[in-house]
């Protein structure tokens, strides 16, 4: 049999059984829907998260009295670190440059003139390559007797673990909530098309007598599971662009937030790459629902 009388009776199929062809579209429709709503947002949630990680650093103060020696054993432990990739960068901030740096941030760095000295002490500023490389920068050198004794080493220790289990969070809830929406959908799509096929049993149990194959029986139904998953989708990527010019596009112009700032809305997904994603993805899933469906139903 020709390709195209697939396609005509997968068609006479949908008009003739409509209720249950809008029911698949529909479902086919709110499932690619929330899947093309939660895409973007999973990845705008998880760039953000990956801006906020970029951000952590550990600041090694220098005890005054460290010598020349002692400062370059610690200089060489900090780049041996970034040698074998923990660390970035390391960059060393002197005692000038530390209050320089202080008279930048003050309002009234006038202050700072009063001071009979400078107290601040001279740091290197580490940069790990990944934020969950902190703790090993601070178990390296930890024990330095180039330290400061009072100042020792800063980081963002709680934030840094805040943002590492965030980001661990988010991960693998995305890649649940993902999987558990593909498989009410594709149980759903399912359903539909077994109402479909009880419609017609009689017919598909006429070609089973007169020797059809099941691949013969399968094709028109699941061309018609494949036409729904795309009708739908395409209607849900329709609805999801008004939404995108309507409201994201908008509030993204007006937005002053901390996530804006980080340009981590750079990190979504690019709404035409978002399309094909979504209409392949309600093909598919007309496809698969409509496939087991039809192995459950033509098993002897």
């Amino acid at each position: 049999m020709k390709p195209g009388m697939f396609f005509r009776e997968a068609l006479r199929s949908i008009r003739a059984n409509a209720a249950i062809s809008v029911a698949a579209t529909v479902t086919a429709l709110i499932a690619v829907f929330i899947l093309g709503a939660f895409i973007p947002s999973f990845m705008y949630v998880r760039s953000a998260v990956d801006a906020q990680k970029a951000k952590v650093d550990v600041d090694v103060y220098i005890a005054d009295s460290a010598t020349v020696p002692q400062v370059n054993a610690l200089r060489e432990k900090l780049d041996g670190l970034r040698t074998d990739g923990t660390v970035a960068a390391v960059t060393y901030v002197s005692k000038n440059d530390a209050l320089r740096i202080m008279k930048e941030r003050l309002r009234d760095p006038s202050v700072l003139d009063e001071l009979p000295s400078n107290p601040l002490p001279a740091k290197f500023n580490v940069k790990p390559t990944e934020a969950e490389n902190a703790d090993v920068i601070v178990a390296a050198v930890k024990d330095d007797p180039a330290l400061d004794p009072s100042e020792g080493i800063v980081y963002p220790e709680t934030t840094a673990d805040r943002l590492l289990t965030a980001a661990k969070f988010v991960q693998w809830a995305g890649f649940a909530l993902i999987g558990i929406l593909l498989l009410a959908a594709v149980l759903l799509i399912g359903n539909t098309i077994r109402l479909s096929i009880f419609a017609r049993r009689r017919e598909v149990e006429v070609m089973r007598l007169v020797g059809a194959t099941n691949w013969f029986i399968r094709w028109p139904f699941m061309i018609e599971g494949v036409i729904c998953g795309l009708v739908g989708a395409v209607v849900a990527v329709a609805m999801l662009w008004g939404i995108k010019v309507g409201v994201v596009d908008a509030w993204a112009e007006g937005a002053d937030s901390a996530l804006t700032k980080t340009g981590s809305a750079a990190g979504t997904i690019a709404f035409p790459l978002l399309t094909l994603v979504l209409v392949g993805a309600g093909a598919l899933l007309g496809a698969v629902g409509s496939g087991i469906t039809l192995r459950r139903f033509l098993r002897v």
